[in-house]
């Protein structure tokens, strides 16, 4: 039976890092939420970055890359794309049971899709925030899930499905950790300044920008990224890296 849906559009399909995967024979599919706790209300805090950093926060994809940053005032300016992605962070927080039907429901849809196009289907349920997503990746075993996180404990979980693929992310504060993610043998994401390095942390660099399918790569390495924005090209937070 089909659930109540909220959301015509869940995951998106058709942004320029989902669309990347069309050459590589898979339909992308990336779920966008507010990041961090900017959909908290005077009546309810809550965050779904529970790692998040000064730096990483300033910089956020889901606010101040794509559609969600043609806005007027960056930082305090809104548009139908930043208020959708409130909308369904506040139902994935207050009414959990109903978004992961709803997940699911087009997960299954999106299933079927791939089939038709003869695509392989890729999951990423955090495209702007960090939610242990585990749950839903064990209900689809024949689907590609993927993800980001800042957590190393996720990326350490030895209980984690095996088809849910995890890269760390580097920030300003958690070189330690992301140098104990490739010690066994995890890839780290770091978002490179002044263009791609060969070796960084003593690993290879990868160009991560050419997809978003990163259960494709080789590991242990480092997965570069590039600044995207003009804050993010401006930053001198340690987030980007610049000193290589």
């Amino acid at each position: 039976m089909k659930p109540k849906i909220r959301f015509s559009r869940f995951f998106s399909t058709d942004s320029a890092k989902a669309i990347k995967a069309d050459k590589f024979g898979y339909l992308n599919g990336i779920n966008y939420m507010a990041q961090d706790d900017t959909a908290s209300t005077a009546e309810k805090y809550f965050t779904l970055c529970p790692h998040s950093t000064a730096g990483c926060r300033a910089l956020c994809l889901g606010k101040y890359s794509g559609q969600a940053a043609m806005v007027t005032d960056l930082e305090h300016g809104t548009n139908a794309v930043r208020e959708s992605r409130v909308r369904k962070a506040r139902y994935f927080m207050n009414e959990r049971k109903a978004f992961m039907t709803e997940m699911t429901w087009h997960i299954q849809n999106l299933a079927k899709q791939a089939k038709r196009k003869g695509k392989t289907l890729a999951i990423r349920p955090n495209g702007s925030t960090d939610i242990n997503f585990a749950g839903i990746a064990r209900r689809f075993p024949d689907t590609q899930f993927i993800d980001y996180t800042k957590s190393l404990q996720r990326v350490l979980d030895k209980k984690r499905p095996a088809n849910y693929h995890i890269t760390f992310s580097l920030s300003e504060t958690n070189k330690a950790e992301a140098l104990q993610a490739l010690k066994a043998g995890f890839n780290v994401a770091v978002v490179f300044g002044h263009g791609q390095p060969k070796r960084y942390l003593g690993h290879d660099v990868i160009d991560g920008t050419v997809h978003d399918l990163r259960h494709l790569d080789p590991s242990p390495v480092i997965v570069g990224l590039d600044p995207k924005g003009k804050k993010a090209k401006a930053d001198q937070s340690g987030f980007v890296v610049r000193d290589y």
